[in-house]
C-alpha cells in the first residue's frame, strides 16, 4: 500500500499520551489502522531532522511518529547537554522505557496496527533502536543508522575517554550501575532476542563519534546465529557520522519488505 502521488502528508505536532512527537501521515489516513514505525532522532538533534525518511516511510504506506527524546526540545529542563554529555544514556534508557507504551497508546486509539510495528534511528536513536529490538520482542522489524548494538562496550570506552581528573569524579557506584541499566538492552549480551526478526544496520568505517568497531565486532561474534538470519549489515568504506540518501531509501525499502510485504 502505498499513498497517491499527489496526496499531502500531514506533519502534526502533537503528543501521544503524554510523550511530545511529531506525527506524520497521508492527509486520507488521519484515523485509519496502519503500520508504524517510530523513528528516533539523534543526540542534540531536533525532532525533525528525521522528517526527511519520515517522508519516504509514509509515501510508503506507514503512520511515523517522531518522538522527542527526554531532555530535547520542549522536554528540556534548561540543561546544556553540550556542557553535560552525561546525560546521553539517561536519555537512550529513556526512550527504550518509553516505547511501550507510546505503543498501546497508538494501538489504543485505534491508529496503528500492533502486528506491524516498526521501529528505526539515527546515531543516539540508532543505538535507541536496536535496544528496542533487544526489549521488545512484538516489534516486526528494526534499523539501527550510525547507531551501535553494543551501548556497554561503547560506554565504557567513553569513560576511558574522558580526562583523568574527570575520571577520579566519577562515583564508582554509579559507573556500575549505568553498565548494569546498559546491559538490559544491550543486543551483543542479549542477540537471541532478534529471534530471527528483521534488523538492519549501517555505519560508516571511518566513524569517530559512534566507531564502526561495534558493529564489526557485533557481525564478527553472531552472524552465524540463527537469531540474526534475517540481520542485514550495511557500511560505508571511510565514511564518517553521515547517512548517505541512498541507505535512507535501503532502510525504507527494508522496513517495506519486511512490514507491509
Amino acid at each position: 500500500m502505498t499513498t497517491n502521488l499527489f496526496e499531502d502528508v500531514v506533519v502534526r505536532t502533537t503528543r501521544i499520551g503524554d510523550l511530545p512527537v511529531l506525527h506524520v501521515f497521508a492527509a486520507s489516513q488521519a484515523q485509519t489502522k496502519l503500520p508504524t514505525i517510530i523513528d528516533y532522532h539523534g543526540w542534540t538533534n531536533q525532532t525533525a531532522t528525521e522528517l526527511g525518511v519520515a517522508y519516504q516511510l509514509v509515501r510508503a504506506g506507514f503512520r511515523v511518529i517522531l518522538p522527542t527524546a527526554y531532555l530535547h526540545g520542549s522536554r528540556n529542563d534548561g540543561t546544556d547537554l553540550d556542557r553535560h554529555p552525561e546525560h546521553f544514556w539517561s536519555i537512550v534508557g529513556h526512550s527504550v522505557a518509553e516505547f511501550p507504551q507510546l505503543v498501546d497508546d497508538l494501538v489504543t486509539t485505534g491508529i496503528s496496527d500492533p502486528n506491524k510495528i516498526g521501529v528505526m534511528g539515527t546515531s543516539m536513536g540508532g543505538i535507541t533502536a536496536a535496544g528496542i529490538m533487544a526489549t521488545q520482542p512484538a516489534v516486526v522489524a528494526g534499523v539501527s543508522l550510525i547507531g551501535s548494538p553494543e551501548p556497554v562496550a561503547f560506554a565504557k570506552d567513553q569513560v576511558t575517554q574522558l580526562p583523568a581528573a574527570l575520571q577520579a569524579k566519577l562515583p564508582a557506584e554509579l559507573i556500575a550501575q549505568t553498565y548494569q541499566q546498559l546491559a538490559k538492552f544491550d543486543l551483543s549480551e542479549h542477540p537471541e532476542t532478534l529471534a530471527g526478526r528483521p534488523m538492519f544496520f549501517f555505519n560508516g568505517t571511518a566513524d569517530q563519534m559512534v566507531p564502526y568497531q561495534y558493529i564489526r565486532d557485533f557481525k564478527h561474534r553472531f552472524k552465524d546465529e540463527p537469531a540474526l538470519q534475517a540481520t542485514v549489515f550495511k557500511r560505508a568504506e571511510g565514511g564518517v557520522h553521515h547517512v548517505p540518501h541512498k541507505i535512507q531509501e535501503a532502510a525504507v525499502a527494508f522496513l517495506t519488505t519486511n512490514i507491509l510485504k
